[in-house]
């Protein structure tokens, strides 16, 4: 075999190891994307509001 088939050879399955990183990586991305939108989905607590008006003219005074 000359050198230029061993270099085929080689890159040939390369390329297969290449496309599976590449897949994986694909994969691993996708599922911890969604891992962190699920968590971020999640609901919010619920706050129980009030307001109350404890005067109904107040006054504002400046101090010197």
């Amino acid at each position: 075999m000359s050198t230029l088939s061993h270099i085929e050879k080689r890159h040939g399955r390369d390329r297969v190891k290449d496309a599976l990183f590449v897949g994986v990586a694909l994969l691993l991305t996708a599922i911890s994307i969604g891992s962190v939108t699920s968590k971020a989905a999640g609901r919010a607590p619920e706050h129980a509001w009030s307001v109350h008006v404890s005067e109904s003219a107040p006054e504002i005074q400046a101090s010197r």
